[in-house]
C-alpha cells in the first residue's frame, strides 16, 4: 500500500488489469467499435448509390476511441471507491502508484487504442467489399492519416496572409497535435476523477454535472460580456491591441492560452486523480 514503485509489481498489475478488460469493459468496447458498421448499414438499406468520404469515417474511428477513453475508467475500476467491493482493489499486492499507473494506461491508451484498431479493421472489411458506401480506404482521405489535418485547408480559414504563413507552416502541425493530445489528456483525467467520486452512473453524471456547471458559468458571464461589447472605448482598446495592428497576436493568445489552459486541466485533474485514489477510505 505504499507509494513505491517496481517494475516487476506494475507488469503483474498491468497483466491483471489486462485479464479484467474483457469482462468490466470488452462488450462496450465492441459496441462502440460497432457503431461505423450502424451507420454503414443505415446507408445501405436506404441509399444504396451514396457515398461516406474517408475524412468523416476516420473521424467517427476517432470519436468512439474517445468515448471509449472516457469511459474506460468508470467500467474497468468500477468498485475502486466503494467502501466493500473496493477493499479487493486496495488489498492488491501492489503500491498505489503502481496500480494507479495502470489505470492511467488503460484508460489513456489500451482501451481506447483497442476500440480505434477494431474500428479500423471493420471500416478495411467493409470497403474492400464490392457494395455498400465506403469506397475509398481511410489513409485516402484529404484530412490526414491518422489525428491529423490539412494544414493548407485550415490555412483557408485565416483572414489574412500571416495567418495563412502560421498554419501553413512546419511548426504549427506539432504544436497543434501536442496543444489536441493535452486536451484529450485533460478530458480524460477528468472522467478518471469522477469515477472517484461518483459511485453509480459515473460517465452520466459526470455530463449531467459538467452541463450544471457550463449553464451556472454562463448565467454569470453573460451580464459581463454583455458589459464589456456595449463598452464602446474598451472594445476599440480590446481591437486595437488584440487584433487591429496585427491579426496575429489574437491568433497567438487564443492558441497559446488553450495550450495552457489544457496543460493546468490535464495537471489538476490527474493530481485530484491521485490525491483521491491515494487517501480513498474504505
Amino acid at each position: 500500500m505504499n507509494n513505491k514503485f517496481d517494475w516487476n509489481r506494475f507488469c503483474k498489475v498491468v497483466n491483471k488489469d489486462f485479464r479484467n478488460m474483457w469482462p468490466m469493459f470488452g462488450p462496450t468496447m465492441l459496441i462502440l467499435a460497432a457503431l461505423p458498421f450502424a451507420v454503414w448499414l443505415f446507408i445501405v438499406v436506404f441509399n444504396r448509390d451514396a457515398s461516406m468520404p474517408a475524412d468523416f469515417r476516420l473521424m467517427m474511428i476517432e470519436g468512439v476511441a474517445y468515448i471509449a477513453a472516457l469511459m474506460a475508467p468508470s467500467r474497468m475500476y468500477r468498485t475502486w471507491n466503494l467502501r466493500n467491493e473496493g477493499i479487493y482493489y486496495a488489498m492488491l499486492p501492489a503500491s498505489k502508484l503502481e496500480k494507479f499507473c495502470s489505470a492511467l494506461l488503460y484508460s489513456l491508451v489500451i482501451c481506447p487504442l483497442a476500440v480505434f484498431l477494431g474500428g479500423m479493421a471493420l471500416d478495411m472489411f467493409l470497403t474492400a467489399l464490392p457494395f455498400g458506401p465506403w469506397r475509398d480506404w481511410l489513409w485516402q482521405g484529404e484530412m490526414g492519416f491518422p489525428f491529423t489535418i490539412n494544414l493548407s485547408a485550415l490555412s483557408e480559414w485565416s483572414v489574412s496572409e500571416e495567418g495563412a504563413e502560421m498554419f501553413a507552416s512546419g511548426l504549427f502541425g506539432p504544436l497543434w497535435a501536442v496543444g489536441c493530445w493535452i486536451g484529450y489528456f485533460g478530458t480524460v483525467l477528468m472522467f478518471l476523477f469522477t469515477s472517484t467520486l461518483f459511485k453509480r452512473h459515473k460517465v452520466l453524471q459526470t455530463i449531467l454535472w459538467l452541463y450544471v456547471i457550463e449553464f451556472v458559468i454562463s448565467i454569470i458571464l453573460i451580464p459581463v460580456f454583455i458589459a464589456i461589447f456595449t463598452n464602446t472605448d474598451f472594445m476599440e482598446w480590446l481591437y486595437d491591441t488584440f487584433y487591429g495592428n496585427d491579426p496575429m497576436v489574437a491568433y497567438n493568445w487564443l492558441f497559446w492560452g488553450t495550450i495552457v489552459f489544457n496543460v493546468i486541466l490535464a495537471g489538476l485533474f490527474g493530481w485530484l486523480s491521485w490525491r483521491r485514489l491515494n487517501r480513498m477510505p474504505y
